[in-house]
């Protein structure tokens, strides 16, 4: 309870310092955003056979430059067991900083399954809801990546973004977020960073990134 109580405390003063040191919403988007019908095709040529046993992750987090014993700033995984779930969002095949789907299928893509609070757990609401309010004023945009997978960005979406691990916080801010899937559906990349992040000015922004991979 003591340490849930310092994270609260510690996600409202990152809140001000955000608003603080935020001049833009920064909400124009990059050219070059795919519509519906090729997002579609995409999907469409996932190789859902091909399925990993292991996958590992590395990743980094700065959260207002505050000290390691309190937000842990690197994270590195090898050879972690893969527990796929290929017809519905499972927060057990998700991601280690914003709980994304490690692994996208047609099926869990436009699954119609509901959690116990009337919720999607199809992994396109659970991908996009997490890092967007879908009610608000903000976008998700998708992009081809090179492999043949997908891009998904957001523009300073304005929301409180849970980052679960390693500490559980809530962070409210403008956010720009950068997700990619490689062309068998997986995750290999989270990137987020409120608007006007740098590593000259650690103590005014937060930011962070984790890369995928799977054997």
């Amino acid at each position: 309870m003591k340490r849930k109580i310092i994270f609260t405390l510690l996600s409202i003063a990152a809140f001000f310092m955000v608003v603080l040191c935020g001049c833009s919403d920064q909400k124009t988007p990059m050219k070059g955003y795919i519509d519906e019908t090729e997002l579609t095709e995409i999907i469409n040529g996932f190789d859902s056979s091909i399925i990993p046993t292991k996958y590992s992750y590395e990743g980094f987090l700065n959260y207002f430059d505050y000290s390691e014993e309190l937000v842990p700033r690197s994270i590195r995984k090898i050879d972690v067991d893969f527990i796929d779930s290929k017809d519905i969002y499972s927060d057990q095949c998700s991601s280690y900083y914003l709980r994304l789907p490690l692994h996208i299928t047609l099926e869990n893509w436009n699954s119609s399954e509901l959690n116990n609070s009337g919720l999607s757990l199809s992994t396109r609401y659970q991908l996009e809801s997490k890092i967007y309010r879908p009610a608000s004023l903000d976008k998700v945009y998708y992009y081809r990546s090179e492999d043949g997978g997908f891009i998904i960005k957001t523009f300073g979406a304005n929301k409180p973004l849970i980052i679960k691990r390693p500490s559980d916080i809530t962070c409210r801010g403008k956010w720009n977020i950068e997700i990619e899937y490689d062309k068998n559906g997986y995750l290999i990349r989270e990137t987020f960073a409120t608007i006007n992040s740098s590593e000259k000015n650690k103590s005014e922004c937060c930011y962070g990134e984790a890369k995928y991979t799977y054997a």
